[in-house]
């Protein structure tokens, strides 16, 4: 156990037989089965019923800790297996079982349990009942009551499922009486018979119906065939009249079109010769529309030149005058560039020359410095010349020198005046020629008169040649529509013959079709009667018809309701049957029931017999037993030759005792497989005689049929029931100290070993 509540480190390792675990209160021993029972079902009893929390499980004393986990190592069938489980204090969990160092399964908790429960053969709830005592809990079937400890104990026995299924099936008997019994009272108000005539005398009816419908149904056929035939020969003279009809108007629109035709080509002909319209053809006129291009083509080339005349003109007029207001500025500066960049050298040079006197007199100021330094301190002899200096004549020499430094400062501050306006007149200049340089740099790029007048001229000569092009083409124009118009009388005319050569054709045709309006007329109203009838019969067959779904929907409600009642006879029959089946089924589980109580019973007797002797050492009661009744579980002792009930009569430690019976005898009919038993403070109410014959009984006994015992126990003196492993647990509390643990086995006595 790691972390696990006062358990910091610990490990145990039982033998064998029974296993001791004695220590003070509150030392850690419940802890260890809590942890046992955790590692192989994922809970405890405890913990179950929420008396403890997962999250306080985990040691926060004295130190809080983050996780806890327990690991479990135990031979089973041969193999070695390991169960591990880890809780986190953020709440997480995982668990995993091992088999000789292979993972079987994890790191579900619950996929894990499983496999444990599939493994052993034993359930977390078969376990704490039978295997598993907790603390002060030994008489937890006697303190039940009467029904609730039959329900547990049928639980724990798994015969607890005949009780449910008893149950259902009466539940079930009684539904089923019921449903026949109210199946029965709605079949007692019908006569199937009656039905059965009503439906008969229902489908005679119908069938009459289908033969008048059958009858109608052939004369509209026949009516059918009549309209058919009429109107096929009604669809030849409607397409014999509709081609009568399209060559009418043909005939009527070729007449108007050659009218409107003459009348159009009397308006054109105006004063258009006949000759030019007989020699009027498309080759003359593609020629004319050849030389019209050509025309408006040299028309759009030189209107583009006009154009670009114009444009070059108005640029030439723009530079011209830019050029005579640049000129003008040049003349304000009253000086060429080269003249200007005379000047600047001047400037330049005199500057040149202010700062180098500048330079000379801060150069003295400096040597001055150095001297007024050197004159400062206390000096017997000249800096300069080295001859003998008195006070007064340093006085005086100091005063003269700072006197001419002044003098230097001065002139320096004049010079750097002359140098700031000298260095003024000089960016004035600068800028002035760079200005007039930027004028006369322009003035060379632009154009002047005599480019503007040469441009006139060329306008002058282009716009004259776009006069005489533009006359030529309108006389084009007007030739071109004269020849139009030649030709489209000339075609006019031609169209026209076709015209009247094709009406002449059409009013042939017309003379030769043979069509009788007054026969297509009647045709139309025999069709129109014979489909009248047609329809007045299909409209019988389709009332008939819809009587026919009437009648045929009464046969269907008298057929279901026939049917339902007929339904009703095979269901009671059935419920009857089914009654009777399960009445036996329930004599039978009943029977099973009982017999299955009182073999289990009768093995927890006798093995409750077999040990009482032992464990109880008093001769007032000579045997002890489980007795099951209808409703109950009652605990008796025998007493001279009566079974009297522990309840009511029997000592602490007469009912402790009974009680150690039962659950021993629990343990060995019930977990066989597992031959373990849990014991947690045993000793409850026993006298020092009870604890003699329990210790044993533990020692001696027990481990003869249950393999692994495990006892907890506060009482020193049950050390000595122990044949396989003692643990002595203790701790400190008051400084929160961990649980420690000290060892020994009874089968070496080997030495103590204490372990954390």
């Amino acid at each position: 156990m790691h972390n696990w509540k006062s358990h910091e480190d610990t490990h145990f390792k039982f033998g064998k037989g029974t296993n001791i675990l004695v220590g003070p209160m509150g030392s850690g021993k419940s802890t260890v089965l809590d942890a046992l029972c955790f590692a192989l079902f994922g809970s405890f009893p405890a913990l179950q019923h929420k008396r403890i929390k997962l999250s306080e499980i985990i040691m926060n004393r004295p130190v809080k800790k983050d996780e806890a986990w327990v690991k479990v190592e135990f031979t089973w069938q041969g193999s070695r297996y390991e169960v591990e489980r880890r809780i986190s204090s953020e709440g997480s969990s995982e668990a995993r079982v091992s088999r000789e160092g292979k993972l079987v399964q994890g790191p579900q908790p619950q996929r894990v349990t499983e496999e444990v429960e599939r493994l052993l053969k034993i359930d977390y709830e078969l376990f704490t009942r039978a295997v598993y005592s907790e603390q002060n809990r030994m008489d937890y079937f006697l303190m039940l009551g009467k029904g609730e400890r039959k329900k547990e104990i049928d639980e724990l026995l798994g015969i607890s499922k005949f009780e449910v299924m008893r149950s259902n099936i009466s539940t079930v008997l009684n539904r089923i009486k019921g449903m026949r019994e109210d199946k029965g009272a709605l079949l007692g108000s019908a006569d199937i018979e009656k039905l059965r005539k009503d439906e008969e005398l229902v489908a005679s009816e119908l069938k009459k119906l289908d033969e008048g419908a059958s009858a109608l149904l052939t004369k509209a056929k026949e009516a059918g065939t009549k309209r058919k035939d009429a109107e096929h020969v009604l669809s030849r003279m409607i397409t014999i009249e509709k081609v009568y009809m399209e060559l009418s108007e043909r005939k009527g629109a070729i007449e108007r079109t050659v009218e409107n035709l003459e009348r159009e080509v009397a308006g054109k002909i105006g004063g258009i010769p006949p000759a030019d319209i007989e020699k009027a053809s498309e080759d003359e006129l593609a020629k004319l529309e050849n030389k019209l291009a050509d025309g408006k083509e040299l028309v759009g080339h030189y209107t583009k030149e006009v154009g670009s005349a114009h444009e070059r003109i108005r640029a030439i007029d723009e530079e011209v005058a830019e050029r005579s207001v640049l000129e003008k500025k040049a003349v304000e500066f009253g000086k060429t560039s080269s003249e200007l960049e005379k000047e600047r050298r001047g400037q330049e040079k005199e500057l040149n020359e202010v700062r180098g006197e500048i330079e000379c007199s801060k150069r003295r100021v400096s040597e001055l410095d150095e001297i007024i330094g050197e004159l400062g301190k206390e000096l017997t002899k000249c800096p300069v010349c080295e001859t003998p200096l008195g006070e007064e004549k340093r006085g005086e020499l100091l005063g003269r020198r700072k006197n001419e430094k002044k003098a230097e400062l001065e002139k320096i501050e004049g010079f750097e005046k002359v140098a700031v306006e000298k260095e003024r007149l000089l960016d004035e200049i600068a800028g002035k020629v760079k200005v007039l340089d930027s004028i006369n740099e322009r003035l060379k790029k632009l154009r002047g008169t005599a480019e503007l007048e040469k441009s006139n001229s060329s306008l002058r000569e282009a716009e004259e040649k776009l006069r005489e092009i533009a006359e030529n083409v309108r006389g084009f124009e007007t030739e071109r529509e004269k020849l139009k118009s030649s030709l489209e009388i000339k075609k006019s005319r031609m169209h026209i013959e076709k015209l009247k050569e094709e009406g002449a054709e059409v009013a042939k045709k017309l003379k030769e079709m043979r069509f009788d309006r007054a026969a297509l007329d009647a045709k139309r109203v025999e069709v129109r009667e014979l489909s009248v009838e047609e329809r007045g019969l299909l409209e019988r067959v389709d009332g008939i018809r819809n009587e026919m779904r009437r009648v045929e929907e009464l046969i269907k409600e008298k057929k279901s309701e026939r049917e339902k009642y007929e339904k009703l006879e095979e269901e009671i029959k059935r419920y009857g049957a089914l009654y009777e089946n399960l009445t036996v089924f329930q004599n039978s589980v009943m029977e099973t029931q009982a017999e299955l109580r009182g073999e289990l019973i009768g093995a927890i007797n006798s093995a409750m017999r077999e040990m009482w002797t032992t464990i109880y050492p008093y001769r007032d009661y000579q045997d002890v037993r489980l007795n099951a009744s209808e409703d109950d579980y009652e605990l008796q002792l025998k007493t001279d030759g009566n079974w009297v009930s522990v309840d009511g009569i029997a000592s602490g430690g007469e009912r402790s005792s009974a009680s150690i019976a039962m659950r021993m005898a629990f343990a060995m009919v019930l977990v066989p497989n597992l031959s373990w038993l849990i014991l947690d403070e045993p000793t409850h109410n026993l006298d020092d005689e009870g604890m003699r014959a329990l210790g044993k009984v533990l020692n001696e006994y027990i481990p003869r049929i249950v393999e692994q015992v495990f006892v907890i126990t506060h009482d020193d003196s049950l050390k000595d029931a122990a044949s396989a492993m003692i643990y002595h647990l203790w701790r400190d509390k008051k400084d929160n100290e961990p649980t420690r643990v000290e060892s020994a086995n009874v089968l070496n006595s080997a030495l103590p070993i204490n372990t954390r």
